[in-house]
């Protein structure tokens, strides 16, 4: 068990107004490039109940004081049964709140109602080091720089370190975070937004692969309950057609096979159609048929590819414990009857009851039961930095 957390409420200028104390659930959910939320009940009739009502918001701190979670609350809801009223107060973190944002062409002008107005820039275009051109992104539309009316209140951006890869972000109206998404997680890292003090601090963490250093079995004594889910890939054989019509055409064929579902064949036919195999490569819209063919099957195998996940509660010892050696993002491996499950930390679910009290319960691998808006990050994630002509 861990040890006891507080669950704070905050107004809507971030200050601290008081402690729950009351609660008889809590779940609190931060993800790994995607968003996250959180839910608290307590007795309709608590002096915790008075308080949420009254606040803005939440901070969940651990033992040691630190924040492991924040974020504004959303509309109430009331439980009535006869013998339990209960008050239920929802809410989302930080990071979904802060940076809710489209991407303007151009974020220095107004777009103003009634008469409407044009953009100076077709696109706002960025290039540097992908830490750097995140910030950016956020520093024009949510952040210090952004026109007055669309800042986000107390948002603190540190100073970039110029972490990652060279990207180039070009963004007309795309949303904020999933363009952020989407160059994050081509660069190995991670962002969220969290309450320190006064401001909502931008952090942005380095994705690391600690399968071999972070394992999670029994038998190391370092693995609680689990389970796991386990779904077939949805193709395993791409055949990918180039160009041209009817025998003219060109066809590559790309195979990835699941060792869990070892006798399985599933075929799919890719239509690229669009890339000309007979091109100059003079040109300048030039596209190479051999690299093309090969990027569509590798987005739609990894897109299908066999689901193993597993939610498990890790046993905190010396040498491994939640926060300090290991991470959202991170790569780590948990023994099941299934084999060795080693994939990336998606999300972590904080949960406190009073039978159970506080609970850290890491998930790895893909979530078999994803809302609809997290399955089609993927496809949007691959047009982060593509041309969007048509907005």
């Amino acid at each position: 068990m861990e040890e006891e957390w507080s669950l704070l409420v905050r107004d809507t200028d971030l200050s601290l107004m008081g402690l729950v104390e009351e609660d008889t659930a809590l779940e609190a959910v931060e993800r790994h490039l995607e968003l996250g939320a959180w839910k608290v009940t307590v007795p309709a009739d608590s002096p915790s109940a008075e308080l949420l009502r009254a606040g803005a918001g939440i901070l969940l701190l651990d033992g040691d004081g630190n924040t492991l979670l924040s974020g504004p609350r959303r509309p109430l809801e009331r439980d009535a049964d006869g013998e339990d009223d209960t008050l239920t107060i929802n809410g989302v973190t930080d990071t979904a709140a802060a940076l809710a944002r489209t991407c303007w062409p151009d974020p220095a002008t107004l777009i103003p109602g009634g008469s409407g107005a044009t953009q100076a820039d077709a696109h706002f275009i960025t290039s540097g080091p992908a830490e750097t051109v995140m910030r950016t992104l956020i520093d024009v539309n949510a952040g210090p720089s952004a026109l007055a009316e669309r800042r986000t209140p107390n948002l603190v951006l540190p100073a970039t370190q110029g972490r990652g890869a060279s990207v180039t972000a070009k963004v007309r109206f795309d949303v904020l975070l999933e363009s952020l998404w989407g160059i994050a997680e081509t660069a190995g890292l991670g962002f969220r937004v969290i309450q320190r003090g006064a401001d909502l601090v931008w952090e942005v963490y380095e994705t690391t692969d600690r399968a071999a250093e972070v394992r999670f079995s029994t038998g190391l004594g370092t693995l609680g309950s689990y389970t796991y889910k386990v779904t077939p890939p949805e193709v395993t054989d791409a055949v990918v057609g180039i160009g041209g019509e009817d025998t003219s055409r060109r066809f590559y064929r790309f195979t990835r096979r699941d060792p869990l579902w070892p006798g399985l064949v599933v075929e799919e036919f890719l239509d690229q159609r669009n890339v000309d195999p007979a091109a100059d490569p003079a040109d300048d819209d030039y596209v190479d048929p051999d690299e093309a063919a090969a990027q569509a099957a590798d987005e739609r195998l990894t897109e299908g590819a066999g689901k193993a996940s597993v939610e498990f509660e890790p046993i905190a010892t010396d040498a491994i414990r939640w926060g300090r050696d290991y991470w959202l993002g991170d790569t780590v491996t948990a023994e099941t009857e299934i084999g060795d499950v080693t994939d990336v930390i998606r999300e972590v679910t904080y949960t406190r009851s009073p039978d159970e009290g506080p609970r850290i319960i890491p998930s790895i691998g893909d979530a078999q039961d994803s809302p609809a808006i997290y399955k089609r990050v993927g496809q949007l994630r691959r047009d982060v930095n593509r041309l969007q002509t048509r907005r």
